[in-house]
């Protein structure tokens, strides 16, 4: 079956479960953002999605959207599960990325890791690279000791094993078996598990790490109330999501990249993700430095808009002005964090409650 026919199929009917309500807020009234929505990314997904917007707090969700028991049909050709067989750098410019990377890595958490440059301690500051290096490693903090992570929806343990490298006793929980398998293989404790429903134990972590996976999430507060449980008091949150409020968004509209519907269900702002953290108990909300990302969403986009597979090395480039646009995105989202094209927030369980 081709693309086109499979977004001509209906998602089975039995398979859908209306929201008729905000899922962060509970608001009722709400505006139709787009209709006839389809899976434009994976090309797995039948069905025709509806998105709305919410008032009051600026979230966006399906309405109607796949059920729990159903959804996994949208996930027959995802990604995030193989694993990564080869992390050696491409060619000299590449090398000597990394050995920047590592410097920097070596000198502010007291690793060992190679090649490196001592230089790169002084050097990455200095760089945009430097946004990439500290979301790669999630913000973690710098200290003595390092604690208890547990990477919620681990994917292939891409993260894990940077979190063991930083001397973390590091977790992850992934709903697939295949994942969970590839996973394991890092070292790390990595169980199967839903989200909210994870099994793990209550108060055991310092740190949670949520990345790009709350959208994806049928109730995404009751999730948010699973990671304050499995919290210990005083533990972190680091959470990173598509942002409905980006320059890429206001650019591209229903052919933006984040949206991904039916995978992605509810659609997050600075505002909606601070007012889900406030509700379920967290304090201390910080924005995160985001990674100068624009080009690569403004290119996935584009792809999107002529009908062409996002991930196709052949596909469509980025035109001059579309990537000086999307530089100039990313420049004003420097100074302004609340449009740059993903939400990367931080926030804590407070240390009594």
């Amino acid at each position: 079956m081709d693309h086109k026919n499979i977004q001509l199929q209906p998602w089975p009917k039995e398979g859908l479960e209306r929201v008729e309500n905000c899922p962060i807020c509970g608001e009722v009234d709400r505006t139709l953002l787009y209709e006839g929505l389809t899976d434009k990314v994976f090309f797995c997904a039948p069905g025709q999605w509806s998105l709305y917007s919410c008032p009051t707090c600026g979230c966006a969700y399906l309405d109607p959207r796949p059920t729990p028991a159903t959804i996994a049909i949208a996930y027959s050709a995802y990604y995030t599960h193989e694993e990564v067989v080869n992390d050696v750098p491409k060619g000299r410019l590449g090398l000597f990325k990394r050995r920047l990377r590592n410097g920097y890595l070596n000198a502010r958490y007291q690793m060992h890791l190679r090649p490196t440059w001592g230089m790169g301690r002084w050097i990455t500051p200095l760089l945009p690279q430097k946004r990439w290096v500290d979301e790669g490693v999630r913000h973690l903090p710098t200290t003595e000791k390092p604690g208890i992570l547990v990477d919620i929806g681990c994917g292939n343990g891409q993260f894990l094993r940077t979190a063991l490298q930083l001397g973390w006793d590091a977790w992850g929980v992934d709903l697939d078996p295949k994942a969970v398998g590839t996973a394991q293989k890092t070292g790390a404790t990595v169980i199967q598990g839903a989200f909210p429903d994870t099994g793990l134990p209550s108060g055991h972590f310092d740190i949670v790490t949520i990345s790009h996976v709350i959208e994806h999430v049928h109730d995404p507060l009751a999730a948010f109330r699973e990671a304050f449980r499995v919290l210990k008091p005083g533990g972190a949150i680091w959470l990173a999501t598509p942002n409905l409020e980006s320059f890429g968004h206001a650019r591209f509209g229903s052919d933006w990249r984040g949206l991904e519907p039916p995978r992605h269900l509810v659609l997050f702002t600075g505002h909606s993700m601070e007012k889900a953290m406030i509700n379920t108990g967290f304090a201390n909300i910080e924005y995160k430095p985001c990674p100068m990302q624009a080009s690569g969403y403004y290119q996935n986009s584009l792809r999107l808009s002529r009908g062409e597979d996002s991930f196709d090395d052949r596909a469509s480039t980025l035109p001059l002005a579309l990537r000086l646009e999307a530089l100039i995105a990313d420049l004003r989202a420097v100074a302004n964090p609340s449009r740059s094209e993903a939400i990367v927030m931080t926030a804590t369980r407070p240390p009594s409650d």
